[in-house]
């Protein structure tokens, strides 16, 4: 049995669910799963959980994402991107670099952003894209999201190229989309790289090709981060031996201190040796377990 986080650098023409089967097969291992999709267009940092990591799942995905990418003026897909069917060509004047800046700083912050319809979002249970594959799909409803950045790289005519951070649930192909529509020329996105996920980078990811030599090797291990450590970004509390016994069969314990920021968010709970033993988080005087290890 294995357990952990694994940072794998998924290559282009892949689904997420073909890197999942592939290392399912690698680590001999049928409980994995990713903490939030790539497109098959996209490359890059795709988290992977293994064993008991999948009880995390939620708390990884539910982190910020950082993107590098290039994106196409003068070229409407009906999926937005490289891989969807041409739908328009616009003849246009090349807008200027600071004209590009411009418009960027509006799809910066707290901004409503409308999923493609060509998406996992479901419509009465339905995944949007499969309605749109049926030409039955309907424009989505705009969602909240938080870009944090958006910067200008590198333009050459008809190409812009360009580095994002931002939230869970952001669409970088929406993002250049709308900024073709705002500069009046049209776009899509042409290239995705996922740069990061959370603290995992994909300087240090992993080749599908280096985890199988790993794993040749018996060394399969050296690839997973564990589970305390993947979740290194979130505040820890310790607790003594009666409220471990209690916390791990589910049961709530009582608090009697605790910092303001650190109530009603989810935190690690180890016992007094510094092991793992649940996600919770901390209601009204009482610390309230998760997820149990």
């Amino acid at each position: 049995m294995i357990d952990g986080v694994l940072n794998i650098n998924k290559p282009a023409g892949w689904t997420s669910h073909d890197v999942v089967q592939k290392v399912r097969g690698i680590l001999r291992e049928k409980r994995v799963g990713h903490t939030g999709t790539l497109d098959p267009l996209a490359t890059g940092v795709l988290v992977l959980c293994v064993g008991r990591a999948t009880r995390i799942a939620r708390y990884l995905e539910a982190t910020d994402k950082e993107y590098r990418g290039t994106m196409r003026l003068g070229v409407v897909t009906d999926t937005l991107d490289a891989d969807g069917t041409v739908l328009e060509r616009r003849d246009y004047t090349p807008p200027r670099e600071e004209e590009i800046r411009r418009a960027m700083e509006r799809f910066t912050g707290d901004i409503l952003q409308r999923p493609p319809i060509y998406s996992a979002v479901k419509v009465s249970g339905v995944p949007s894209y499969r309605l749109a594959r049926r030409g039955q799909a309907k424009p989505l409803e705009p969602r909240q999201v938080t870009v944090f950045s958006l910067e200008l790289t590198g333009y050459d005519d008809p190409l812009i190229h360009f580095k994002v951070s931002c939230s869970k649930g952001t669409y970088v192909r929406t993002i250049c989309s709308d900024l073709g529509e705002e500069l009046g020329t049209g776009g899509h996105l042409l290239n995705l790289e996922r740069t990061r996920v959370g603290a995992f980078t994909v300087e240090r990811a992993f080749t599908l090709d280096g985890l199988s030599a790993l794993a040749a090797e018996a060394g399969r291990d050296k690839a997973l981060t564990p589970i305390d450590a993947a979740l290194g970004d979130m505040p820890a509390l310790t607790v003594g031996e009666r409220e471990s016994l209690r916390l791990m069969h589910g049961n709530a314990v009582p608090v009697l201190s605790l910092p303001g920021e650190m109530t009603g968010i989810p935190l690690r709970v180890r016992d007094e040796t510094g092991r793992l033993l649940a996600i919770g988080s901390v209601q009204e005087g009482k610390l309230r377990p998760e997820v149990v290890f």
